[in-house]
């Protein structure tokens, strides 16, 4: 019988948060044990660091240039006839299951799945999301914000409002074991995807407890002369402030709280005997720069954002085998596809190789990633050793040496070496290529990447502080009640309880905000207190 193949992915997850593999301040005993038990992918990259076009890149193995999205949008996949890694295994025999959070639109999309148990960040709708059905049921349906506070606090520390049992990083455990402890006579294929350790780092206090005031890294600098495509915004804290650190150990937190329950589903493949013939892969969809260069969030292609762990455990990956070539989102894909033995149609254009295929551990292999579209487009181009960038924003372009430089401080293009031009310029036909082939070919004219004239980032481009920071309010709550709005506040105020709670001193974004919530039916006077209080904690904090 062909292999079962089990998903583990998690979001937002950076490359160095793994014990085993350098980062000796975390603890994760059970990533550490499929490090030893699989092969690691050492220098993995997302496709499109991005949460919707990563995920989108990965369930269907194909760029967006075929399904679409080439940034978080509101709209649904291009093709619905495109066909889907869910879609080919269950045609090829298997059982096929998603568990958590997928971010397809429309929400319930099943991209053929047989059986879908969702739990989304924002769903819509309380019955479209198995998560927020179960809370109701353990008697937790009262909590609005099921994933910690979004509106206000989207980066502020927060303890879970449930027990850990109840927590949707123990839920994702608790309805993947139920499907490995099924009955069948056939594999399964299992997509288990966590909503954490996306922000807001919402984790159980004994999880926080185990990184306060630890040894954990500080963020890369700024690089000397700023970075006109990524500003940092005057509102995000600094490297020495104790508010980022309280914010990285939450960070890391999330990360050990998600170790656990993977632990549980390795013990429950172990228990039912089928941990032997289960392949399984572990991987998220993009980092999290957490300060790095002074920036927030994703998107960007720096190592914080874009650089994944990827741990393949099972049949045909020796154990603690390490391999360097480069790999990208779309070979996860591949290497699914091809453990199951599945005929991909041949207008079916996948991007990637199977991981346990020799051109993938090619030491030569250059693997390109992109994100955005337009002026806000940019390609990155990444060998064994270096990393080229190219933005269509005023054509700026870098090159770092990832061997000697993992941090991203010189760009190498600022010199005049003849030999950094070199490599340079055999990266930047790698991003030609895949720009004529995958991505967007009108960008290519006479063999040359067609840029547009600089135009300013704004200061909350990448700052902990983006517009939709302040009006993610739960949307399931349709009409939101008055016993909504004061549930919701009172989530709120909870958070305020954080000695390092901060909220965005900008005029308009306070405007916004408040505007937002009053459009919901809420007390402006509410946000006026919220703010006052955090500002008096702000004040405090920076006495510390």
């Amino acid at each position: 019988m062909p292999p079962n193949i089990l998903l583990l992915h998690t979001d937002q997850q950076r490359f160095d948060t793994i014990a085993a593999l350098g980062a000796s301040h975390m603890v994760t005993p059970n990533l550490d044990r499929l490090v030893r038990e699989g092969t690691t992918f050492t220098r993995a990259y997302s496709a499109n660091p991005v949460c919707m076009p990563a995920r989108h890149d990965l369930i269907t193995g194909v760029a967006a240039r075929h399904h679409g999205y080439y940034h978080n949008q509101g709209t649904p996949i291009r093709d619905y006839h495109l066909a889907t890694l869910p879609r080919m295994l269950t045609a090829a025999g298997y059982q096929t299951a998603a568990v958590g959070k997928m971010h397809f639109l429309p929400e319930r999309e099943h991209h053929g799945f047989s059986h879908m148990f969702l739990m989304e960040e924002l769903p819509s709708c309380r019955e479209n999301d198995a998560y927020l059905q179960y809370l109701d049921e353990q008697g937790y349906g009262h909590v609005r914000c099921q994933h910690g506070v979004r509106p206000l606090f989207y980066h502020t520390p927060q303890r879970s409002r449930v027990p850990e049992e109840h927590h949707g990083s123990a839920w994702v455990a608790h309805k993947t074991i139920e499907l490995i402890e099924t009955e069948r006579d056939r594999p399964f294929f299992i997509f288990a995807s966590w909503v954490g350790p996306h922000p807001p780092y919402y984790v159980p206090e004994r999880y926080l407890d185990m990184y306060r005031d630890k040894p954990i890294p500080s963020p890369c600098s700024v690089p000397e002369g700023g970075d006109r495509q990524t500003p940092v915004s005057p509102e995000n804290p600094a490297v020495d402030s104790l508010r980022l650190r309280r914010m990285r150990e939450a960070y890391c937190a999330a990360v050990t709280l998600i170790d656990t329950h993977i632990g549980r589903i390795l013990a429950a493949l172990e228990e039912t005997g089928q941990l032997g013939n289960t392949l399984i892969l572990f991987t998220t969809d993009h980092g999290e720069m957490l300060g790095d260069r002074g920036i927030y969030q994703k998107h960007v292609p720096y190592e914080g954002s874009a650089h994944i762990p990827v741990i393949v455990r099972g049949p045909g990956f020796a154990p603690g085998a390490r391999w360097h070539s480069p790999v990208v989102t779309w070979d996860v894909s591949a290497t699914v596809l091809a453990a199951a033995d599945v005929d991909v149609p041949a207008t079916h254009p996948l991007v990637g190789c199977s991981l346990g295929s020799a051109d993938v551990r090619d030491p030569d292999r250059i693997i390109v990633f992109h994100h955005g579209h337009g002026r806000s487009r940019y390609l990155a181009a990444v060998s064994r050793t270096h990393k080229f960038v190219h933005w269509y924003n005023g054509g700026e372009e870098e090159l770092f040496d990832l061997v000697n430089d993992q941090w991203e401080q010189a760009n190498l293009l600022e010199g005049n070496a003849t030999e950094a031009a070199e490599v340079a310029d055999t990266l930047r036909a790698a991003c030609i290529a895949f720009e004529e082939e995958q991505g967007v070919a009108a960008n290519v004219v006479d063999g040359r990447l067609v840029n547009q004239p600089y135009q300013p980032v704004g200061a909350h481009f990448a700052s902990l502080y983006p517009p939709w920071s302040y009006r993610q309010y739960p949307p399931w709550m349709t009409g939101y009640s008055a016993a909504d709005l004061e549930a919701i506040e009172d989530e709120m105020r909870d958070c305020l309880h954080e000695e390092t709670t901060y909220l965005c001193h900008a005029p308009e974004w306070r405007r916004d905000a408040t505007a937002a919530w009053a459009r919901l039916g809420g007390d402006p006077a509410v946000f006026e207190r919220i703010f006052k209080h955090a500002d008096l904690i702000a004040d405090q904090a920076s006495d510390i």
